[in-house]
């Protein structure tokens, strides 16, 4: 019996509808996010260009634009829920929020509770003095300086870790470690005189210079020579492998078009512009 060409292109039509069925049933996170309507962003607005309060008085940045082009790619809205830094992977252990975007650093110990997307940037730690200071080059050369960090990050586990650590570079040297809410706080601490340096990744060290008159910033580098660099991923819950793919995925042309990079650049502009 010969089948006409209408019914094979319908039959064929429905194999492919049962084949991505199948894949998104593979992902739960992804079918609920469907069922749903929309994806939760969890992030910390406070990490400008990557995310910071608009003109507008909503998040907004580099890692906002990435989720919305997430969602725009799923057919979803975007929600986004902005809490402290540090409590962004208990939201998302819970399932309170379906991804984390918040220039959240890939490392080993975070791989433990939560899953990566494959990296979207790579970044190094700066560190932020006072514009006169002409005497620090290196980390070693914050000995006996109070040094903010923002809660959580990558600059506060270093600095933590070289202060407090047996073989820190700075343990007994009398340099302390101050942490805030905040980058913008530790700016401000610094210009009343309360910091004597400032760790943070390099965008966001280049962006409190820009919006801080007085301060300056550096690659952080060792005396042995050492330097820190790191990626930057989206967080997923545990346990979803088809659900990183289909972000993996998504994110891949735009990572490889600089589309990314272009919005953090732009993201960099505006953020400036804002008091």
């Amino acid at each position: 019996m010969k089948i006409s060409a209408k019914i094979l292109a319908l039959v064929l039509a429905m194999a492919l509808l049962g084949v991505a069925a199948l894949a998104e049933a593979e992902s739960p996170k992804l079918a609920s996010i469907q069922e749903k309507g929309k994806i939760v962003l969890g992030t910390d607005a406070v990490w400008a260009p990557f995310e910071y309060i608009g003109a507008n008085g909503e998040p907004t940045g580099a890692d906002v634009e990435i989720a919305q082009y997430i969602a725009d790619q799923l057919g979803v809205e975007l929600e986004v829920m902005n809490v402290s830094f540090e409590t962004l992977t208990t939201y998302l252990v819970n399932d309170e929020i379906d991804i984390v975007l918040a220039a959240m650093t890939i490392t080993e110990e975070r791989a433990e509770t939560v899953d990566f997307s494959n990296p979207y940037t790579v970044a190094a730690q700066y560190i932020v003095v006072p514009e006169d200071d002409d005497t620090t080059v290196y980390i070693d050369d914050l000995a006996g300086k109070a040094i903010g960090v923002h809660l959580g990050t990558t600059g506060d586990f270093i600095a933590s870790d070289e202060v407090n650590l047996p073989d820190g570079v700075l343990n007994g040297t009398g340099a302390v470690v101050q942490q805030y809410k905040s980058l913008p706080d530790a700016a401000l601490a610094m210009k009343n005189g309360e910091l004597g340096a400032i760790i943070c990744d390099t965008l966001m060290a280049e962006n409190l210079v820009a919006t801080n008159s007085g301060l300056k910033c550096f690659e952080m580098v060792y005396a042995n020579g050492d330097v820190t660099t790191e990626e930057y991923g989206i967080a997923i819950r545990k346990g979803d492998e088809a659900f990183v793919n289909k972000i993996n995925e998504i994110i891949a042309p735009i990572v490889e078009d600089g589309t990314i990079d272009g919005w953090i650049v732009e993201h960099t502009e505006l953020a400036s512009q804002i008091d």
